[in-house]
């Protein structure tokens, strides 16, 4: 049986490196500090969305406009303050491998979310046209540089791992008598 060419984007090419290793190539000397910055610019984005979707959900009450878009617009500012406490939680605390997989799949859920928020509230007609289409230029300008964000974590993801036991605050370092680190887990109670 022939086997399929891959499209896989991290895969090795025939010429060496990936694809998203050539996209990221001039990050590649500092791969952690890259994602870290990244992650603050999105931060702010975050803040914004939800800001902005504060004023959206009173624009839609103050019109009476429709529940199902008021509980759109809430929901939305709750997800993506949700994301920026546990993307800054991931990052800075927890980058196990388990974490970084989690956080790059509420990553794509939210991504794919603001895609559809542009498209739900550029077309609505009702309420103040200004905040409908600021609410849903800033969803696509986040759905877009959460894409990118995507790509770099995938890129570098594995320098941004530590295990388990090395995450902080999960185990106290001791030195055995056998030269050798082991880690144990202390309740604190």
């Amino acid at each position: 049986m022939p086997s399929r060419p891959s499209t896989d984007v991290t895969e090795e090419t025939e010429g060496g490196s990936s694809v998203l290793s050539k996209l990221f190539s001039s990050c590649e000397s500092d791969p952690k500090g890259s994602v870290h910055r990244a992650w603050g610019i999105v931060l702010l984005l975050l803040v914004v969305f939800f800001v902005v979707s504060i004023f959206e959900t009173l624009n839609l009450k103050h019109v009476d406009g429709s529940g199902a878009l008021i509980l759109a617009s809430v929901w939305a500012g709750v997800v993506h303050l949700i994301l920026a406490l546990l993307g800054t939680f991931v990052l800075k605390r927890f980058p196990t491998s388990f974490a970084i997989g989690f956080f790059l799949g509420f990553l794509v859920v939210t991504a794919n979310q603001n895609l559809i928020l542009f498209c739900v509230f550029h077309s609505f007609k009702y309420g103040n046209l200004k905040t409908n289409h600021a609410f849903a230029n800033l969803a696509l300008a986040l759905f877009l540089v959460l894409s990118f964000f995507i790509a770099l974590l995938v890129n570098f993801h594995k320098d941004l791992l530590v295990a388990a036991v090395d995450a902080k605050g999960l185990g106290r370092k001791r030195q055995t008598n056998d030269d050798c680190v082991s880690y144990t887990y202390e309740d604190h109670q």
